[in-house]
Order: structure tokens, then sequence, then C-alpha cells
């Protein structure tokens, strides 16, 4: 089986209050003026701090950036070690981590809107080093063990695991992004339920759109 918590993302110390704040205000900073519009100088200020001390803790403003995304994806991936366990059922773990998904997005709105900002406009060397540094290290975990459930009979042998992870995360973002405008299509209920969402998208990757065959 493959290993789901490969490439770990490093962790840092949460008890450095300076660290902290600095990583509280390069979001909002960052996630309301963009990489580019974003500033060192206006970073300190929101953080109470001098220049001085953002680069005492990073070493550029790539690397502040960097960190800020990073800090949100390593609580996610604590949440991950908790959900996605082959030693319970797929539909389980499945509803499990496409509800902590979408509940991660909601609660680290600021630095999902970040996200979501440089994937479309981002430089392209930047955007590089954010995909495989740090956002690969989430995706390949779930692509990891949809692999193992499949080599454990839990998943058809001819399923694409790491398309059924991007369908699964891309839904969930597709939601976090539109939902305000959702309730406005015709038939769709689940605007004001994510937790339903979730459940109605796993059940979709998990059952397929296809009747299931009737027994004799």
């Amino acid at each position: 089986m493959q290993d789901s918590t490969a490439n770990p993302i490093p962790q840092h110390s949460a008890s450095d209050p300076g660290r902290v704040r600095l990583i509280d205000a390069a979001a909002t900073e960052f996630s309301e003026r963009g990489y580019a519009g974003a500033s060192i100088s206006a970073i300190a200020e929101r953080a109470g701090v001098g220049k001085s001390t953002v680069f005492h803790h990073f070493h550029s403003k790539d690397a502040l950036y960097l960190a800020v995304i990073q800090e949100a994806a390593s609580e996610f991936a604590q949440k991950m070690e908790n959900v996605l366990n082959l030693d319970q059922d797929l539909v389980t773990c499945l509803r499990a981590f496409q509800s902590q998904h979408l509940e991660h997005l909601h609660h680290n709105s600021r630095v999902a809107r970040l996200i979501l900002r440089e994937l479309q406009e981002g430089d392209r060397e930047r955007l590089v080093t954010l995909v495989r540094d740090v956002l690969a290290v989430n995706f390949s975990r779930l692509v990891n063990y949809l692999n193992d459930a499949r080599e454990a009979g839990m998943v058809r042998p001819e399923v694409d695991c790491a398309a059924a992870a991007l369908s699964m995360m891309s839904a969930n973002v597709m939601y976090f992004q539109n939902r305000a405008m959702l309730e406005h299509l015709p038939g769709f209920e689940l605007a004001d339920d994510p937790n339903a969402y979730a459940m109605a998208v796993t059940d979709l990757i998990i059952n397929g759109l296809a009747p299931k065959e009737q027994s004799s």
C-alpha cells in the first residue's frame, strides 16, 4: 500500500505569538490585495510589528506568502489523518472527508480565496511552487487513500483515483466560491445545507449516475 502520509508539510510552533500575528496579518493582506499588491510594510503594520520582525521569521515575501497557505494546508492535513482510514468503510470516510474539506474552506475563507485568485492570476513560477510544494501534499493524501482502497477491493480496478480526488475537491471549491448564487439555480436545494451537499457529492462519486443492476 502507498503511504498516505508521505511528504508531510513541516509543522511550526503555534506558541510563537509573533509568527502567529504575522501569518494572520499576511493572510488578510494577501487575500485583500493579492500577492503583487501586498507589501511587507503593510503586513508588519497590520501585525503591530516592525519590518525587521517580519524578516526575522520569513526571509522573503514569497516565503511569508507560502507560509500563509501552508499553515491552512497543515491544519487540513491533520483532519485528513483522522478521516481517511482503511479500517472504516469507504462511504463513511469519503463523506467525512468531503464534509471536513468544505468546512475547512469556509473556516479558512481568506486563504481559500487567496489560493483561488493565485490559480487564476498568479505568476507561473510562484504558482508551480504553490501547487507542487503545498497543494499537492493534501491532494496526494486523498489519491493515495483511494489507491489503497482500490488495492483493498473497495474501489473498482478501472477507477482513476486522481480524477476522483480532483472531482471531489473541485465540487467543494465550486460550492464555496458560488454558494450565494446557487440558491438561484432551478432545482438546486442545497445552497443552505453544505453538509447535505457534501453527502450528495460523495454518493455521486461512489455510485455514479448509472442505475444499479437489478438482482435476478
